[in-house]
């Protein structure tokens, strides 16, 4: 592209995977050929190479991203994306003791420190560092699909009686992200606010309320295609 960046490496979850649920009575899960990126490099033609893994957090994202930069990694830029699984629990864990004290998969503060000390090992490696937030959850069908094969009574009880506390947890964590692309520099791309932006964006949400549909991944594609271009490839001394 004009702006430099011709190759990225993708380390992030299942949302930029291009996972599925409920597409296929088969599968209760499924990775489309056609992920967001995959779909929008139709168009950008760069050279993208996909780490993203399902049901990683972004303590294991982290060892990917220092193994691929160990092993002599050359690219221009990186997409780091987490935060979904990062902001849930264990549920199992939930269900057999709801009464214990339980943490999120990657703690707000860990996810913070983690975060930084990715764009930070980026940048020492010369890759320009890109930061995306996740698409927001839809509560009702993702507390359903969190119960599926747990105590839900148990589950009730540890979240309390209103279950949107899960979106604002979730929330919690894009602000995160959100900030440390402000105060340290680095270029975002706020993939929740476009999905926020449309008249209802629960019709690009799978009803697992987590995953984007095939409707969801195709218009993320419309927000890399019009995002990509715009990012800069920072300097070789920054």
């Amino acid at each position: 592209m004009e702006n430099g960046i011709n190759s990225i490496i993708v380390w992030g979850d299942s949302i930029l995977k291009g996972v599925v649920s409920g597409e296929n009575e088969s599968k209760r899960f499924e990775i489309i050929e056609n992920d967001s990126l995959t779909l929008a490099n139709k168009s950008l033609n760069l050279e993208i190479i996909n780490k993203s893994v399902f049901g990683s957090f972004l303590s294991k994202i982290q060892r990917t991203q220092l193994r691929d930069i160990n092993k002599g990694l050359t690219v221009d830029a990186c997409i780091i994306e987490s935060g979904g699984n990062d902001a849930d629990y264990d549920w199992a864990l939930v269900s057999q003791d709801p009464d214990a004290p339980h943490t999120t998969r990657c703690p707000l503060p860990d996810f913070e420190r983690i975060l930084l000390e990715m764009v930070n090992a980026a940048r020492n490696a010369n890759i320009t560092p890109i930061l995306m937030t996740a698409p927001p959850l839809v509560c009702p069908w993702w507390f359903k699909n969190i119960c599926i094969g747990q105590n839900q009574a148990a589950i009730e009880k540890f979240i309390g009686s209103d279950i949107y506390s899960l979106y604002r947890r979730q929330e919690l964590y894009s602000l995160k992200i959100a900030e440390c692309a402000r105060n340290n520099g680095v270029q975002l791309v706020d993939m929740r606010a476009a999905f926020l932006e449309t008249p209802d964006y629960t019709q690009l949400i799978c009803k697992d309320g987590i995953h984007p549909n095939l409707k969801g991944y195709e218009f993320m594609a419309t927000v890399w295609e019009k995002e990509l271009p715009k990012i800069k490839k920072e300097p070789l001394d920054k």
